[in-house]
């Protein structure tokens, strides 16, 4: 079956996830980083709220109460900001215009909070997709079949003519007990295109 739809993870596919990162910005000293990374994105109620458990204000008062108070504002400026700090993985936006360009229906499928996909309307790539879906608005997150079931079902997609595109091999693997076709990516988008050309997808 041909491939027309290519679906994205957002996180080290299109921009880059580095929280370290982000809390020294925040911070602006390993120290001060150490805490605020660890009270924020290190913890089991990041991943609660990335499937949609709870909410970002329970999510901000459970990280402020591992924080000391000197370190509050901090930590609130970080838990808003980091969204926009994402660097574009290079390549990314020229890729996706490409594959639009080819014909490709392009969709975004991310763990991700409530930010998203509204932190993502000023990034190059957003114009180029047909749709978006963010587990925490969703309430499961990947590897779980559902949200890829999910996914076909609100956007009227065959998963047969689906190429998921993920960094994790165990989202990757989802994909493909989903019925989708799949591709571990490793920062390197000549690989996917020549992983597209495979399915009869050229690139300009």
């Amino acid at each position: 079956m041909a491939i027309r739809n290519l679906i994205l993870d957002m996180g080290n596919v299109l921009l880059s996830w580095e929280p370290w990162a982000f809390a020294m910005r925040a911070a602006g000293n390993e120290q001060d980083a150490g805490i605020l990374f660890g009270a924020l994105f290190n913890t089991a109620e990041w991943h609660l709220h990335d499937a949609g458990q709870i909410e970002d204000g329970e999510l901000l008062r459970i990280s402020l109460l591992r924080t000391p108070l000197r370190l509050h504002d901090t930590l609130k400026t970080l838990f808003e900001q980091w969204p926009f700090w994402m660097a574009p993985i290079p390549g990314a936006d020229s890729f996706t215009k490409k594959a639009r360009e080819a014909g490709l229906r392009l969709y975004l499928l991310s763990n991700a909070g409530t930010h998203f996909p509204k932190a993502l309307e000023e990034r190059d790539f957003y114009l180029w997709f047909d749709g978006m879906m963010v587990s925490a608005h969703e309430k499961v997150s990947k590897p779980d079949l559902r949200i890829f079931g999910r996914l076909c079902e609100r956007f009227d997609l065959i998963p047969g003519e689906c190429l998921f595109v993920d960094d994790l091999a165990e989202n990757v693997e989802g994909a493909v007990k989903a019925g989708m076709a799949a591709h571990r990516f490793d920062g390197d988008f000549q690989k996917l295109e020549d992983k597209l050309r495979v399915f009869g997808v050229a690139l300009s």
